[in-house]
């Protein structure tokens, strides 16, 4: 069989997707209603406190953490739709090769990120409408406010900085996000299998800050500090592609019923 194929790809993915509706639907009602409270609770608390924009701040900062969620986690969720032992079935018995069936269910978080800035946005708008029927004179519109804060933030920071630290946040979240997707084949158990992943990173990042503190001043004088960071990113992009690989080749052995983890 041809490994992958768009007519089969596509078949498949409309299967997943006309299955996997009611989660999608969950989901994003379930992001409305906690970003809504989140909102209201801080936006309120910024009408009794006189109009302190750190409430504002607070919920900026919430927008960019349920994104983070979303966008690093979101790969340990692609088998959450499937409730049961008779959904991993159908989906290992379809006329598909496992390239193309892991592909789709990767695809899952995928949707999730418009559908979850979608839920965002109608939680700002919820808000908005709430705090001008209470008669708040300082109700805004909490996108704004998060769209001044990220552009304040980067016109603050030195321009030597911008670039690298960027590429260094980028690398880290795609190496995170490769780990839960790894996660989310290695362990059996479809729900919850971010836990033991999260404390998985914890902690390989713990032992990276004990190995640098053990290792202290012995790098070699010679080495400059654009070379470390060319050698850490090439790393970093061979352990992302690891990742993607183990996890596919620990999809094709996926187990419906068996151990703790697909091995």
């Amino acid at each position: 069989m041809i490994q992958f194929s768009f007519n089969r790809f596509a078949k498949v993915a409309q299967w997943s997707l006309t299955n996997d509706k009611k989660y999608h639907l969950k989901s994003s009602l379930q992001t409305f209603v906690i970003m809504l409270l989140v909102f209201l609770f801080f936006t309120i608390a910024e009408v009794r406190f006189n109009g302190n924009d750190a409430f504002y701040i607070a919920c900026s900062i919430s927008v960019i953490v349920s994104l983070l969620v979303t966008v690093i986690l979101g790969s340990s969720f692609m088998f959450y739709s499937m409730e049961g032992k008779h959904d991993m079935q159908a989906l290992l018995l379809l006329p598909a090769s496992n390239l193309e069936k892991y592909l789709v269910r990767y695809a899952s978080w995928i949707i999730m990120l418009p559908l979850s800035l979608v839920a965002i946005f109608a939680a700002d708008l919820v808000q908005y409408v709430i705090n001008l029927l209470l008669g708040h004179p300082n109700a805004t519109f909490v996108t704004m406010e998060f769209v001044n804060m990220m552009g304040d933030t980067w016109h603050k920071m030195p321009e030597n900085l911008r670039s690298g630290l960027v590429s260094v946040l980028i690398l880290v979240i795609v190496w995170m996000h490769s780990l839960y997707a790894l996660g989310a084949t290695f362990f059996r158990s479809r729900k919850y299998n971010w836990v033991p992943t999260t404390i998985i990173i914890v902690l390989l990042m713990v032992l990276q800050v004990v190995i640098n503190s053990l290792m202290g001043n012995q790098n070699l004088e010679i080495q400059t500090e654009t070379n470390k960071f060319i050698v850490n990113v090439v790393v970093m992009l061979l352990l992302i592609v690891f990742n993607f690989w183990m996890s596919y080749r620990l999809f094709c052995r996926q187990q419906v019923i068996g151990k703790l983890v697909n091995l």
